[in-house]
């Protein structure tokens, strides 16, 4: 009889297990229970741990930078679109939207292209959906590209979705001043001479060849 109530009396007086606090040690997940989170030996908040990501030296370029700001699974990953849209990745890369299946952020589409800086800075404002880039996406996007000005690639084509040369661009390019590449060549696209006029103004004809005349027939310039 005194055993029994001796034993009643030690459960009874049992101390129940204490509940784990923020910034409590711990070794594993199940230290913390169900309220904190387990990150570099402490007991922290999702909030807390978030921050951590944000601003640990360790983490923080990586939150920066790929959108990495949310503590899932013991690391620092891409927590979803929030993350996305305050990173670098979003505002330098255009890739401003949460992939469900890679958890990264990616390009979603003609909007994450026009806030960033491929837009703002380059006139890529596209999406392409084939290449995964951003590019331009009409004839005043186009116009602002070297290639423009380097080859009078300067207007958009919906077709193709992408920047093409026609004959008004061959003859307002500087090539056309220069060189005499005013005229548009439909075998291979590219700007080239298409009078006698164009001839003169070619290096051809002021060098030793003095290829200054234009044969109609042919389509090129030949000797006078």
């Amino acid at each position: 009889m005194k055993k029994l109530v001796l034993s009643s009396l030690l459960v009874l007086f049992v101390a129940p297990a204490c509940e784990p606090k923020e910034l409590d040690p711990c070794v594993q997940q199940s230290d913390c229970g169900d309220k904190f989170l387990c990150v570099s030996d402490r007991c922290l908040t999702q909030k807390a741990a978030n921050e951590r990501c944000k601003n640990n030296e360790s983490f923080a370029a990586a939150c920066a930078g790929y959108g990495e700001c949310t503590w899932t699974d013991g690391k620092c990953a891409v927590g979803g679109a929030e993350d996305c849209k305050t990173s670098k990745g979003c505002s330098e890369n255009a890739k401003c939207s949460f992939d469900e299946g890679t958890k990264k952020c990616k390009i979603g589409g003609d909007d994450d292209c026009k806030q960033s800086e491929f837009c703002t800075k380059l006139k890529r404002c596209k999406h392409d959906a084939k290449t995964d880039k951003c590019v331009p996406g009409s004839t005043e996007e186009c116009k602002a590209q070297t290639d423009c000005k380097a080859a009078a690639v300067c207007t958009y084509d919906e077709k193709s979705g992408g920047c093409i040369i026609t004959a008004e661009d061959c003859k307002a390019s500087a090539m056309c001043e220069q060189f005499g590449l005013c005229a548009l060549d439909e075998t291979s696209k590219k700007c080239a001479p298409g009078s006698e006029e164009d001839c003169t103004k070619g290096p051809d004809c002021k060098g030793p060849d003095k290829l200054c005349a234009w044969d109609e027939e042919a389509k090129k310039c030949v000797k006078e």
